[in-house]
């Protein structure tokens, strides 16, 4: 009789572990669908191993914290994409020759890099910021534009050698520099900018070494200390050799001495020229309407100054795109810890609403402290899903029980195509669950194959190379722009693509995220379709082309055909 009750025992505890297996088994077909992508982290094996440096590790004052920009550039025209990444300093310096140094890392294909930064001549030495890639002297090779704690520096690229140009073209801004955004704001051709400041910060005259947040003894600022004025710059084009004139009054560009850092050019209106979106730490989002090139600060009136309940946030990364597919470009923006990131939609008519806890963009961001983002169709399918890079500043954080921690997990969120989006981070690869303290973040397609890869910048740290592993399961497209004239790479720029039964909108940035560079080749998702039917570039100066059936699975170059000059202007 035991004997036979043991044996049913044991049936039964087989059976209960069957079940439990089955049960994990169906929760994890439920969560990782052979449709979605995977990513990897493969930096170090790539060979992506520089260590950027942001002050002390104790991040004793605020300026240790804020570095981290990165850019994809195809500095050497060989049809794959480059990686800089920015590097900083600590206030105290280094000895002669063991500066940190920025990184320019060459792709040799298949996942391999090589760090060429002294060979091309890019290996910026000082506490750098942020990068932008763009060719503002038309001249075919992709130049940087690099901002900084101290002085703002421009590299020429001159047929992929790089030479320092910044006081010659008159961008070399000093102070504390953090996002630019480069467009053709007036019109008349070639590409203006404009760079955002941080605030007045005196490395010989330190402000108190500890204030509090939440009870902690914390580095001050920036509440308390002085703002820094944006700054406006108008370029010269070729006749005044390329350089540039500080323009930021004349052109209504307030002296709004705000905690400058994203900057992002934008189409937010629909009206052909370029606006510009600013997010502010510590203060209002700015908004300025381009009126034929002159600016008005309208983001009260525009409803995205504030957070839906009237509220100042500490604003850090920006992103824009088109995530519920109705023809117009929606806003986000990343947010301190202990508040939510903010996702803007618009509303077709000037106006924008905060639904931020109307998705789980507000829900899932509370206990983060946001930097990078971006709008990106991670899995192919047709919509724009969203990537955020967290990590908070203050290390003391990690003693304390307040809700957050200072190495975070960085956050992927699936657009669910009916408005709303889902945190799909814990199902999403093995990158995803790593903790660091992250920054600026670029998407681009680093290996040619069709899906969007990811690099992140980890201050006091490598960054971190997220391979997507099959995106490419579906179609996918990738357009490059050029034209003639004074903006070559067509910056600016406004793509739509119809294929199966609706449309999609991708614009052309230099200048993304958080103080980053995303790769200028257009990515669309296709999901199933194997052939786009039309294909619409509205140019720079408002001219539109169009292009029609062409197959899925392909890097395509589309060539203007019309002369440049004949758009808004008149």
């Amino acid at each position: 009789m035991v004997g036979k009750e043991q044996k049913i025992g044991r049936l039964r505890a087989w059976r209960y572990w069957w079940i439990g297996v089955f049960g994990l088994l169906s929760l994890w077909a439920c969560t990782r669908t052979p449709d979605r992508p995977q990513l990897v982290e493969v930096g170090e094996a790539a060979g992506v191993r520089v260590r950027v440096i942001s002050g002390t590790p104790e991040k004793k004052q605020v300026v240790e914290c804020n570095t981290g920009g990165v850019a994809l550039v195809d500095y050497d025209r060989d049809g794959d994409l480059d990686i800089f990444v920015v590097n900083g300093s600590r206030l105290e310096g280094f000895p002669l020759g063991q500066e940190p140094r920025a990184a320019l890392y060459r792709n040799e294909g298949n996942w391999h890099f090589t760090e060429v930064g002294a060979q091309a001549g890019v290996d910026h030495v000082g506490w750098g910021m942020g990068c932008t890639v763009v060719d503002y002297n038309a001249d075919g090779w992709a130049d940087l534009y690099l901002t900084a704690f101290g002085k703002a520096a421009l590299y020429r690229n001159e047929g992929g050698q790089f030479r320092e140009v910044g006081a010659l073209a008159g961008l070399a801004e000093p102070g504390w520099t953090t996002g630019a955004a480069f467009g053709d704001y007036d019109g008349d051709g070639d590409l203006d900018v404009y760079v955002a400041k941080y605030l007045l910060f005196d490395s010989q005259q330190l402000p108190a070494e500890f204030c509090t947040w939440l009870g902690i003894p914390v580095f001050c600022g920036p509440q308390g200390l002085p703002g820094a004025a944006d700054r406006y710059f108008r370029n010269e084009g070729p006749e005044r050799g390329w350089s540039f004139t500080e323009v930021s009054r004349q052109v209504g560009i307030e002296e709004d001495e705000l905690y400058g850092f994203g900057v992002l050019a934008l189409d937010y209106d629909q009206d052909v020229d370029l606006d510009l979106l600013v997010a502010n730490d510590s203060g209002p989002k700015l908004l300025y309407r381009n009126e034929g090139g002159r600016f008005s600060e309208v983001a009260v009136e525009a409803g995205c100054a504030f957070s839906g309940d009237g509220r100042s946030q500490a604003s850090m990364g920006i992103a824009a795109g088109d995530y519920d597919g109705d023809g117009d470009v929606d806003l986000v923006m990343t947010n301190f810890s202990h508040d939510n990131n903010a996702l803007y939609q618009n509303q077709g008519d000037g106006t924008f609403r905060d639904l931020s806890y109307a998705t789980a963009i507000g829900r899932g961001s509370i206990g983060q402290l946001g930097w990078g983002v971006e709008f990106f169709d991670w899995d192919n399918d047709g919509d724009e899903d969203l990537f955020v890079a967290n990590g908070h500043v203050y290390p003391q954080v990690e003693a304390q029980e307040v809700g957050t921690t200072y190495a975070q997990a960085n956050q992927l969120f699936e657009n669910q195509g009916q408005g709303d989006f889902v945190d799909v981070s814990a199902v999403a690869g093995p990158a995803l669950l790593e903790v660091k303290s992250s920054r600026g973040t670029a998407v681009g397609d680093l290996d040619n194959d069709g899906d969007l890869d990811l690099v992140v910048v980890n201050i006091d740290d490598r960054p971190s190379l997220l391979r997507n592993g099959g995106g490419n399961r579906r179609h996918w497209l990738e357009v490059k722009l050029v034209q003639t004239g004074l903006n070559p790479q067509a910056i600016g720029a406004r793509v739509r693509l119809w294929a199966g039964g609706r449309w999609q909108l991708r614009d052309l940035r230099a200048g993304t995220g958080y103080l980053s560079q995303n790769d200028q080749r257009l990515h669309f998702g296709l999901g199933r379709e194997t052939t786009v039917d039309r294909l619409v570039v509205r140019w720079p100066d408002g001219v539109e082309e169009e292009w029609g059936q062409m197959p899925a699975d392909q890097f395509l170059q589309l060539q203007r055909r019309s002369v440049p000059g004949q758009g808004w202007k008149r």
